[in-house]
Protein backbone atom coordinates (compact mmCIF):
# COMPACT_ATOMS: atom_id res chain seq x y z
CA UNK A 1 0.00 0.00 0.00
CA UNK A 2 1.73 3.53 0.70
CA UNK A 3 5.03 3.42 2.67
CA UNK A 4 3.81 5.29 4.60
CA UNK A 5 1.60 2.58 6.63
CA UNK A 6 4.19 1.81 9.22
CA UNK A 7 4.27 5.27 10.31
CA UNK A 8 0.25 4.66 10.39
CA UNK A 9 0.18 1.97 12.22
CA UNK A 10 2.90 4.24 15.18
CA UNK A 11 1.01 6.89 15.72
CA UNK A 12 -2.39 4.96 16.77
CA UNK A 13 -1.48 3.32 20.29
CA UNK A 14 -4.38 0.85 19.83
CA UNK A 15 -3.27 -0.37 16.80
CA UNK A 16 -0.22 -1.70 18.00
CA UNK A 17 -0.90 -4.03 20.91
CA UNK A 18 -3.25 -7.11 19.96
CA UNK A 19 -6.92 -6.68 20.30
CA UNK A 20 -9.12 -9.02 21.03
CA UNK A 21 -13.28 -8.52 20.82
CA UNK A 22 -16.48 -9.84 19.52
CA UNK A 23 -18.71 -9.19 16.44
CA UNK A 24 -21.64 -7.06 17.63
CA UNK A 25 -24.76 -6.46 15.57
CA UNK A 26 -26.63 -3.26 15.32
CA UNK A 27 -30.20 -4.95 15.06
CA UNK A 28 -32.81 -4.61 17.68
CA UNK A 29 -29.74 -2.52 19.72
CA UNK A 30 -29.30 0.74 21.55
CA UNK A 31 -27.23 2.04 24.30
CA UNK A 32 -28.13 0.17 26.85
CA UNK A 33 -28.19 -3.28 25.42
CA UNK A 34 -24.94 -2.63 23.73
CA UNK A 35 -23.26 -1.36 27.03
CA UNK A 36 -24.61 -4.58 28.95
CA UNK A 37 -22.82 -6.77 26.19
CA UNK A 38 -19.35 -5.05 26.67
CA UNK A 39 -19.49 -4.78 29.84
CA UNK A 40 -20.27 -8.56 29.79
CA UNK A 41 -17.65 -9.59 27.42
CA UNK A 42 -15.03 -7.52 29.46
CA UNK A 43 -15.85 -9.92 32.35
CA UNK A 44 -16.42 -13.31 30.45
CA UNK A 45 -14.64 -15.62 32.83
CA UNK A 46 -11.66 -17.04 31.25
CA UNK A 47 -11.08 -14.69 28.42
CA UNK A 48 -8.41 -12.77 28.33
CA UNK A 49 -8.91 -9.07 27.79
CA UNK A 50 -11.85 -9.52 25.36
CA UNK A 51 -12.32 -5.98 25.24
CA UNK A 52 -12.95 -4.79 21.66
CA UNK A 53 -16.02 -4.87 19.62
CA UNK A 54 -16.13 -4.79 15.90
CA UNK A 55 -19.28 -2.99 13.96
CA UNK A 56 -20.67 -3.62 10.83
CA UNK A 57 -22.46 -0.24 9.90
CA UNK A 58 -21.46 3.40 11.56
CA UNK A 59 -25.58 4.10 11.42
CA UNK A 60 -28.24 3.41 14.45
CA UNK A 61 -31.31 1.22 13.35
CA UNK A 62 -34.54 2.84 12.21
CA UNK A 63 -32.23 6.63 11.36
CA UNK A 64 -31.08 7.30 8.57
CA UNK A 65 -27.43 8.81 9.51
CA UNK A 66 -27.28 9.04 13.13
CA UNK A 67 -24.47 7.49 14.83
CA UNK A 68 -24.70 4.00 16.01
CA UNK A 69 -25.14 4.24 19.89
CA UNK A 70 -22.66 1.43 19.85
CA UNK A 71 -20.05 4.28 20.16
CA UNK A 72 -21.65 5.81 23.70
CA UNK A 73 -21.93 2.91 25.00
CA UNK A 74 -18.00 1.74 24.13
CA UNK A 75 -16.76 5.23 25.66
CA UNK A 76 -18.83 4.09 28.59
CA UNK A 77 -17.10 1.40 29.33
CA UNK A 78 -13.37 1.36 28.03
CA UNK A 79 -14.31 -1.03 24.74
CA UNK A 80 -12.16 0.16 21.74
CA UNK A 81 -13.85 -0.08 18.58
CA UNK A 82 -13.46 -1.32 15.02
CA UNK A 83 -15.64 0.57 12.87
CA UNK A 84 -17.46 -0.67 9.98
CA UNK A 85 -19.38 0.73 7.28
CA UNK A 86 -21.53 -1.03 5.69
CA UNK A 87 -20.61 -1.06 1.63
CA UNK A 88 -22.82 -3.59 -0.33
CA UNK A 89 -25.22 -0.04 -0.74
CA UNK A 90 -25.35 2.06 -3.37
CA UNK A 91 -23.58 5.58 -3.38
CA UNK A 92 -26.08 7.22 -2.09
CA UNK A 93 -26.85 4.99 0.72
CA UNK A 94 -22.68 5.13 1.25
CA UNK A 95 -22.58 8.51 1.88
CA UNK A 96 -25.32 8.13 4.92
CA UNK A 97 -22.47 5.84 6.61
CA UNK A 98 -20.12 8.72 5.86
CA UNK A 99 -21.98 11.28 7.04
CA UNK A 100 -22.69 8.94 10.12
CA UNK A 101 -18.84 8.56 10.52
CA UNK A 102 -18.52 12.22 10.43
CA UNK A 103 -20.99 13.38 12.72
CA UNK A 104 -19.13 10.82 15.25
CA UNK A 105 -15.79 12.20 14.85
CA UNK A 106 -18.03 15.80 15.79
CA UNK A 107 -20.09 14.64 18.49
CA UNK A 108 -18.06 12.77 20.24
CA UNK A 109 -14.13 13.83 20.05
CA UNK A 110 -11.41 12.37 21.47
CA UNK A 111 -13.09 10.06 23.90
CA UNK A 112 -14.22 8.09 20.58
CA UNK A 113 -11.04 8.83 18.32
CA UNK A 114 -8.85 7.57 21.28
CA UNK A 115 -10.78 3.67 21.47
CA UNK A 116 -10.75 3.36 17.10
CA UNK A 117 -8.42 0.54 16.36
CA UNK A 118 -9.30 0.27 12.56
CA UNK A 119 -11.85 1.14 9.79
CA UNK A 120 -13.70 -1.72 7.98
CA UNK A 121 -15.20 -0.47 4.16
CA UNK A 122 -17.82 -3.11 3.72
CA UNK A 123 -17.42 -6.78 5.24
CA UNK A 124 -17.77 -10.12 2.51
CA UNK A 125 -19.08 -8.32 -0.73
CA UNK A 126 -16.84 -9.87 -2.68
CA UNK A 127 -18.28 -13.24 -2.02
CA UNK A 128 -22.03 -12.04 -2.22
CA UNK A 129 -21.71 -11.30 -6.19
CA UNK A 130 -19.91 -14.44 -6.84
CA UNK A 131 -22.11 -16.84 -8.30
CA UNK A 132 -22.00 -19.03 -4.95
CA UNK A 133 -23.17 -16.04 -3.05
CA UNK A 134 -26.03 -15.42 -5.97
CA UNK A 135 -27.10 -19.01 -5.64
CA UNK A 136 -27.79 -18.61 -2.08
CA UNK A 137 -29.75 -15.71 -2.52
CA UNK A 138 -27.21 -13.71 -0.14
CA UNK A 139 -28.08 -10.42 -1.65
CA UNK A 140 -26.79 -7.25 -2.49
CA UNK A 141 -22.52 -7.32 -2.84
CA UNK A 142 -19.89 -4.92 -4.32
CA UNK A 143 -17.67 -4.53 -7.40
CA UNK A 144 -13.89 -4.60 -6.37
CA UNK A 145 -13.80 -0.81 -8.27
CA UNK A 146 -16.45 -0.35 -6.01
CA UNK A 147 -14.93 -1.21 -2.65
CA UNK A 148 -11.82 0.77 -3.87
CA UNK A 149 -13.69 4.11 -4.51
CA UNK A 150 -15.54 3.68 -1.48
CA UNK A 151 -12.29 3.14 0.75
CA UNK A 152 -11.01 6.46 -0.80
CA UNK A 153 -13.99 7.75 -0.06
CA UNK A 154 -13.67 7.03 3.94
CA UNK A 155 -9.78 8.19 3.16
CA UNK A 156 -10.69 11.62 2.41
CA UNK A 157 -13.65 11.79 4.86
CA UNK A 158 -11.27 11.38 7.41
CA UNK A 159 -8.51 13.67 6.53
CA UNK A 160 -7.07 16.43 9.06
CA UNK A 161 -9.54 14.60 11.61
CA UNK A 162 -8.89 12.62 15.04
CA UNK A 163 -9.51 9.63 12.57
CA UNK A 164 -6.94 10.79 10.27
CA UNK A 165 -4.28 7.99 11.39
CA UNK A 166 -6.40 5.16 12.10
CA UNK A 167 -6.14 2.40 9.25
CA UNK A 168 -8.43 1.02 7.04
CA UNK A 169 -9.09 -2.20 5.57
CA UNK A 170 -11.54 -4.89 4.27
CA UNK A 171 -13.25 -7.76 5.43
CA UNK A 172 -13.79 -10.63 3.47
CA UNK A 173 -12.77 -14.68 3.11
CA UNK A 174 -9.65 -16.09 2.01
CA UNK A 175 -11.15 -17.15 -2.05
CA UNK A 176 -11.75 -13.30 -2.57
CA UNK A 177 -7.89 -12.38 -1.65
CA UNK A 178 -6.43 -14.87 -3.38
CA UNK A 179 -8.09 -14.18 -6.61
CA UNK A 180 -6.46 -11.76 -8.64
CA UNK A 181 -9.41 -9.91 -9.95
CA UNK A 182 -9.32 -8.23 -6.65
CA UNK A 183 -5.90 -7.29 -6.18
CA UNK A 184 -6.98 -3.73 -6.31
CA UNK A 185 -9.06 -4.14 -3.14
CA UNK A 186 -5.84 -5.46 -1.31
CA UNK A 187 -3.86 -2.81 -2.24
CA UNK A 188 -6.14 -0.30 -1.43
CA UNK A 189 -6.39 -1.44 2.35
CA UNK A 190 -4.06 -0.81 5.63
CA UNK A 191 -4.89 -4.59 6.58
CA UNK A 192 -6.58 -7.29 5.52
CA UNK A 193 -9.53 -8.46 7.29
CA UNK A 194 -10.57 -12.49 6.97
CA UNK A 195 -13.69 -14.14 8.27
CA UNK A 196 -12.64 -18.16 8.56
CA UNK A 197 -15.11 -20.53 9.17
CA UNK A 198 -13.58 -24.51 8.79
CA UNK A 199 -16.97 -25.56 10.14
CA UNK A 200 -18.16 -24.48 6.86
CA UNK A 201 -15.63 -25.92 4.80
CA UNK A 202 -17.75 -28.93 3.51
CA UNK A 203 -15.77 -29.92 0.50
CA UNK A 204 -12.84 -30.66 2.73
CA UNK A 205 -12.00 -33.00 5.73
CA UNK A 206 -13.61 -30.16 8.03
CA UNK A 207 -13.70 -32.37 11.14
CA UNK A 208 -12.89 -31.22 14.58
CA UNK A 209 -9.31 -32.54 14.43
CA UNK A 210 -8.46 -31.24 11.21
CA UNK A 211 -9.99 -27.65 11.86
CA UNK A 212 -6.78 -26.10 13.17
CA UNK A 213 -5.09 -27.11 10.12
CA UNK A 214 -7.51 -25.86 7.44
CA UNK A 215 -8.12 -22.00 10.05
CA UNK A 216 -4.21 -21.56 9.10
CA UNK A 217 -3.86 -22.73 5.66
CA UNK A 218 -6.46 -20.15 4.89
CA UNK A 219 -4.45 -17.92 6.89
CA UNK A 220 -1.35 -18.68 5.47
CA UNK A 221 -3.23 -18.40 1.81
CA UNK A 222 -4.01 -14.78 2.31
CA UNK A 223 -0.89 -13.97 3.76
CA UNK A 224 0.93 -15.04 0.86
CA UNK A 225 -1.06 -12.38 -1.57
CA UNK A 226 -0.61 -9.73 1.07
CA UNK A 227 1.89 -7.68 0.53
CA UNK A 228 2.83 -7.72 4.18
CA UNK A 229 -0.11 -6.52 5.27
CA UNK A 230 -1.27 -7.34 8.41
CA UNK A 231 -4.12 -9.66 8.94
CA UNK A 232 -6.86 -9.35 11.39
CA UNK A 233 -9.03 -12.10 12.07
CA UNK A 234 -12.65 -10.44 11.66
CA UNK A 235 -14.71 -13.74 12.56
CA UNK A 236 -14.19 -16.98 13.28
CA UNK A 237 -16.02 -19.31 15.47
CA UNK A 238 -17.35 -23.21 15.71
CA UNK A 239 -20.55 -23.56 16.65
CA UNK A 240 -22.28 -24.89 19.96
CA UNK A 241 -25.04 -26.35 18.25
CA UNK A 242 -26.53 -26.83 14.74
CA UNK A 243 -26.66 -29.00 12.32
CA UNK A 244 -23.50 -31.47 11.12
CA UNK A 245 -21.85 -29.86 7.99
CA UNK A 246 -19.91 -32.30 6.38
CA UNK A 247 -17.88 -34.27 8.76
CA UNK A 248 -18.20 -30.95 11.14
CA UNK A 249 -20.64 -31.59 14.15
CA UNK A 250 -21.40 -28.70 15.96
CA UNK A 251 -20.87 -29.26 20.10
CA UNK A 252 -20.31 -27.79 22.57
CA UNK A 253 -16.45 -29.84 23.17
CA UNK A 254 -15.95 -29.23 19.41
CA UNK A 255 -16.52 -24.94 20.31
CA UNK A 256 -14.23 -25.85 22.90
CA UNK A 257 -11.62 -27.25 21.21
CA UNK A 258 -11.42 -24.98 18.02
CA UNK A 259 -11.49 -21.93 20.74
CA UNK A 260 -8.63 -23.91 22.29
CA UNK A 261 -6.63 -24.43 18.97
CA UNK A 262 -7.40 -20.91 17.27
CA UNK A 263 -8.24 -18.68 19.13
CA UNK A 264 -5.75 -19.45 21.97
CA UNK A 265 -2.98 -19.43 19.30
CA UNK A 266 -3.96 -16.24 17.53
CA UNK A 267 -4.01 -14.73 21.40
CA UNK A 268 -0.07 -16.47 21.78
CA UNK A 269 0.69 -15.01 18.02
CA UNK A 270 -0.95 -11.25 19.03
CA UNK A 271 -3.47 -11.44 16.27
CA UNK A 272 -6.28 -9.04 16.07
CA UNK A 273 -8.99 -10.71 16.61
CA UNK A 274 -12.74 -10.47 16.95
CA UNK A 275 -14.70 -13.74 17.78
CA UNK A 276 -18.08 -14.82 16.46
CA UNK A 277 -20.01 -14.45 19.06
CA UNK A 278 -20.53 -13.07 22.44
CA UNK A 279 -24.28 -14.43 22.61
CA UNK A 280 -25.94 -16.59 20.02
CA UNK A 281 -28.69 -17.71 22.05
CA UNK A 282 -31.77 -19.61 19.67
CA UNK A 283 -30.04 -19.39 16.10
CA UNK A 284 -28.71 -22.45 14.65
CA UNK A 285 -26.34 -23.02 14.01
CA UNK A 286 -25.58 -21.44 17.26
CA UNK A 287 -21.58 -20.15 17.73
CA UNK A 288 -22.19 -18.37 20.78
CA UNK A 289 -19.30 -18.34 23.41
CA UNK A 290 -21.77 -17.53 26.38
CA UNK A 291 -25.48 -17.61 27.61
CA UNK A 292 -26.74 -15.14 30.11
CA UNK A 293 -23.29 -13.96 30.59
CA UNK A 294 -21.93 -17.42 31.90
CA UNK A 295 -19.24 -18.87 29.25
CA UNK A 296 -20.39 -22.32 27.87
CA UNK A 297 -16.71 -23.81 28.08
CA UNK A 298 -13.52 -23.37 29.36
CA UNK A 299 -11.80 -20.11 27.30
CA UNK A 300 -8.78 -19.92 29.37
CA UNK A 301 -5.79 -20.32 27.44
CA UNK A 302 -3.16 -20.35 29.77
CA UNK A 303 -2.97 -24.02 29.53
CA UNK A 304 -3.30 -24.60 25.92
CA UNK A 305 -0.28 -25.97 24.42
CA UNK A 306 2.60 -23.36 23.17
CA UNK A 307 3.74 -25.54 19.75
CA UNK A 308 0.84 -26.89 17.63
CA UNK A 309 1.66 -26.16 14.41
CA UNK A 310 4.62 -25.56 12.62
CA UNK A 311 5.71 -22.45 11.01
CA UNK A 312 5.57 -20.54 7.93
CA UNK A 313 7.79 -17.44 6.80
CA UNK A 314 4.28 -16.14 5.69
CA UNK A 315 2.52 -15.97 8.74
CA UNK A 316 4.96 -14.19 10.78
CA UNK A 317 4.73 -10.94 9.04
CA UNK A 318 0.72 -10.64 9.59
CA UNK A 319 0.81 -10.63 12.96
CA UNK A 320 -0.25 -7.52 14.85
CA UNK A 321 3.63 -8.33 16.19
CA UNK A 322 6.30 -11.10 16.18
CA UNK A 323 5.27 -14.68 17.04
CA UNK A 324 5.04 -18.47 16.10
CA UNK A 325 3.57 -18.46 12.75
CA UNK A 326 1.58 -21.56 11.03
CA UNK A 327 1.73 -23.93 8.22
CA UNK A 328 2.02 -23.05 4.74
CA UNK A 329 -0.83 -23.23 2.11
CA UNK A 330 -1.30 -23.18 -1.34
CA UNK A 331 -2.35 -19.57 -2.80
CA UNK A 332 -4.92 -21.10 -5.43
CA UNK A 333 -8.61 -21.13 -5.06
CA UNK A 334 -9.59 -24.81 -4.51
CA UNK A 335 -10.40 -26.57 -7.61
CA UNK A 336 -13.80 -26.92 -9.11
CA UNK A 337 -14.72 -23.41 -7.75
CA UNK A 338 -14.62 -20.74 -10.48
CA UNK A 339 -16.33 -17.63 -9.21
CA UNK A 340 -16.32 -13.91 -10.65
CA UNK A 341 -14.34 -13.19 -7.45
CA UNK A 342 -12.75 -16.43 -6.38
CA UNK A 343 -15.15 -15.95 -2.64
CA UNK A 344 -17.57 -17.67 -0.54
CA UNK A 345 -17.97 -16.62 2.79
CA UNK A 346 -19.35 -17.20 6.31
CA UNK A 347 -22.20 -14.97 7.95
CA UNK A 348 -24.29 -15.90 10.90
CA UNK A 349 -26.58 -14.15 13.44
CA UNK A 350 -27.96 -14.67 16.39
CA UNK A 351 -31.26 -14.66 15.06
CA UNK A 352 -31.34 -15.90 11.87
CA UNK A 353 -34.99 -15.11 10.38
CA UNK A 354 -35.58 -16.38 7.07
CA UNK A 355 -36.17 -13.91 4.43
CA UNK A 356 -36.45 -15.69 1.10
CA UNK A 357 -37.38 -12.37 -0.34
CA UNK A 358 -34.09 -10.76 0.17
CA UNK A 359 -35.81 -7.75 1.34
CA UNK A 360 -33.69 -5.05 2.62
CA UNK A 361 -33.41 -4.26 6.38
CA UNK A 362 -33.80 -7.66 6.49
CA UNK A 363 -32.86 -10.34 9.56
CA UNK A 364 -31.54 -12.79 7.32
CA UNK A 365 -27.74 -13.08 7.09
CA UNK A 366 -25.75 -14.93 4.75
CA UNK A 367 -23.13 -17.67 5.61
CA UNK A 368 -20.94 -19.51 3.19
CA UNK A 369 -17.88 -21.67 3.02
CA UNK A 370 -14.99 -20.42 3.60
CA UNK A 371 -13.14 -22.70 1.40
CA UNK A 372 -15.35 -21.85 -1.28
CA UNK A 373 -18.03 -24.77 -1.29
CA UNK A 374 -20.90 -24.24 0.19
CA UNK A 375 -22.90 -21.35 1.45
CA UNK A 376 -26.49 -20.57 2.30
CA UNK A 377 -28.08 -17.42 4.10
CA UNK A 378 -29.16 -16.23 7.52
CA UNK A 379 -28.85 -12.32 7.32
CA UNK A 380 -25.95 -11.30 10.02
CA UNK A 381 -25.01 -8.29 8.15
CA UNK A 382 -27.84 -7.56 7.16
CA UNK A 383 -26.49 -9.24 4.36
CA UNK A 384 -29.99 -9.24 2.69
CA UNK A 385 -29.99 -6.04 0.75
CA UNK A 386 -31.76 -5.03 -2.31
CA UNK A 387 -31.10 -2.33 -4.34
CA UNK A 388 -28.35 -0.92 -3.12
CA UNK A 389 -30.95 0.16 -0.11
CA UNK A 390 -29.40 0.66 3.35
CA UNK A 391 -29.75 -2.22 6.24
CA UNK A 392 -31.19 -1.29 9.48
CA UNK A 393 -29.59 -4.38 11.11
CA UNK A 394 -25.92 -5.29 10.33
CA UNK A 395 -23.85 -8.71 12.36
CA UNK A 396 -22.16 -11.01 11.46
CA UNK A 397 -22.18 -14.51 10.60
CA UNK A 398 -22.19 -17.94 9.46
CA UNK A 399 -24.89 -18.90 7.99
CA UNK A 400 -26.54 -22.87 6.86
CA UNK A 401 -25.00 -24.55 4.22
CA UNK A 402 -26.77 -25.29 0.98
CA UNK A 403 -25.88 -28.37 0.36
CA UNK A 404 -27.83 -29.02 -3.10
CA UNK A 405 -26.68 -25.74 -4.42
CA UNK A 406 -22.96 -26.08 -3.41
CA UNK A 407 -22.59 -29.71 -4.19
CA UNK A 408 -24.14 -28.21 -7.78
CA UNK A 409 -21.20 -25.62 -7.90
CA UNK A 410 -18.59 -28.11 -6.90
CA UNK A 411 -19.27 -30.49 -9.76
Amino acid sequence: MKSSILALFGSSSVALAAVRGFNYGSQGHSHGSFTEQFKIAANLEGANDYTSARLYTMIQEGTTNTPIEAIQAAIDTKTTLLLGLWASIDEAAFQQEITALQTSIQQYGSAFADLVVGISVGSEDLYRISPIGIAADSGYGQSPDVLVKYIDQVRTAIQGTSLASKPIGHVDTWNVYVNSSNAAVIAACDWIGLDEYPYYQTTDENEIGNAKTLFFEAYDKVGAVADGKPIWITEAGWPVSGPTSNLATASVNNAEIFWQEVACELERREVNTWWYILDDSGASPSFGVSENGKPLYNLDCSQSASNTTSSSSVTSAHSTSAGPTASSGSSVVPTGITTASGSASSMATSDATPNPTGASATTLRTGTSTSGQSSSTTSAEGSAFTNGVAPNNQQSMAGIAIGAVLAALVL
